[in-house]
């Protein structure tokens, strides 16, 4: 079962304050009706707004879904195709199939990267926690290496039309080196976004990238990347990608941000994609030096228990106000929506009960507006 919140028109506005500053979010409403809700902010990012919500929680699968049973078998030798068929209705209909589909495409092995890497729908399947039989249904991105082609799994959303956004993840990694965990905004190389976990790294850290990270000489881009530690949960000491953790990426105009467990990890200004992008979620190697060559006979799982977006996209014209500013964070009833503050509409501008006046003025696609 999942939760669906669609709200339009999709814009991103950015805040300005002046004598109001917006540098902490007001209390949060615990009453309040998540349907209500026409915006969300972000925390740390009051500037920013969203006018769309959608959370998948795999946790609550229904249980007749054939792979919450069980495993489906590894890929062999001979499945070097990616013709397998979805190992479960969930897949390819529904809300979930309406938002994001199974990646389905081949790339053949370079002198870069040289395993021929394959798709298959097989790797993507739902199933109960390794924990305990007990434990909720959770998705599983898998890989694994055979002797001619690393055998694949992904998705991606359906539409090429996200504009901003902030997606966040619960999820855990594990398995052989030489394989990529990877949360992505992709519209091309040189326009694309990354939460990355490299098998072959330290359990305590993960990868925070901006593309392009090479320049035209083919040397890297120091900017572009960074290797940062995961934040444990209740305690000083890192965490591990082994474990559940909370990942988030916050893609705002001119910022990127990275964000584990709720605290803030990384945030860059360099390569922030600007073009309209999918959102993609895979578990990946192609043997290249990124990821690293899996040993043939190697596996790697990328568990996921849910996930939230808020977020813009660019084929809807902006045009309505943003009546009821909503938080999708630190709420009393994870994962339904509190309202911050509500706003009245009066003679085209917003009166924000919290936060004072707000006027706009169109800017391409975004509204900009000033606090008095």
């Amino acid at each position: 079962m999942f939760s669906r919140r669609l709200y339009s028109p999709l814009l991103l506005t950015l805040l300005t304050t002046s004598t109001h500053p917006c540098s902490a979010a007001p209390p949060l409403d615990p009453n309040s009706d998540p349907t209500e809700c026409s915006c969300y902010q972000v925390p740390g990012n009051e500037r920013a707004w969203f006018l769309n919500h959608q959370f998948f929680d795999f946790r609550e699968a229904e249980d007749d879904n054939v792979t919450a049973r069980f495993t489906p078998a590894l890929i062999d030798n001979d499945q070097d195709r990616g013709i397998e068929p979805i190992t479960s209705p969930f897949f390819g209909e529904g809300q979930f199939g309406n938002y994001f589909t199974p990646a389905s495409w081949t790339k053949n092995a370079t002198e870069d990267a040289p395993v021929h890497l394959v798709n298959s729908h097989q790797n993507l399947y739902l199933s109960k926690s390794r924990d305990s039989p007990d434990s909720p249904v959770h998705l599983t991105l898998r890989t694994n290496r055979l002797r001619s082609f690393q055998s694949t799994s992904g998705l991606e959303t359906t539409e090429l039309s996200y504009l901003f956004a902030s997606i966040r993840l619960r999820a855990r990694v594990a398995g052989s080196h030489g394989a990529c965990a990877g949360l992505f905004t992709y519209h091309s190389d040189d326009q694309e976004s990354d939460i990355e976990i490299l098998t072959r790294d330290d359990t305590s850290i993960m990868r925070a990238t901006n593309q392009p990270g090479l320049d035209a000489q083919g040397k890297v881009i120091p900017e572009a990347s960074a290797s940062v530690p995961i934040p444990g949960i209740g305690s000083d000491n890192n965490g591990s990608w082994t474990e559940w953790n909370d990942y988030q990426l916050n893609w705002l105009p001119g910022q990127s941000e990275w964000i584990v467990n709720g605290i803030s990890v990384w945030n860059k200004t360099y390569g922030v994609p600007t073009e309209p992008s999918n959102i993609q979620i895979r578990m990946w190697s192609d043997g290249s030096a990124w990821p690293g060559n899996m040993t043939v006979g190697g596996i790697a799982t990328f568990d996921i228990q849910w996930i939230d977006m808020v977020y813009n996209t660019s084929n809807e014209a902006p045009g309505a106000s943003c009546e009821s500013i909503c938080s999708v964070d630190d709420v009393a009833n994870d994962p339904v929506p509190q309202v911050l503050s509500r706003a009245e509409v009066a003679s085209g501008a917003v009166h924000a009960r919290r936060i004072g006046m707000v006027s706009a003025v169109l800017l391409g696609i975004l509204w900009v507006t000033v606090l008095p």
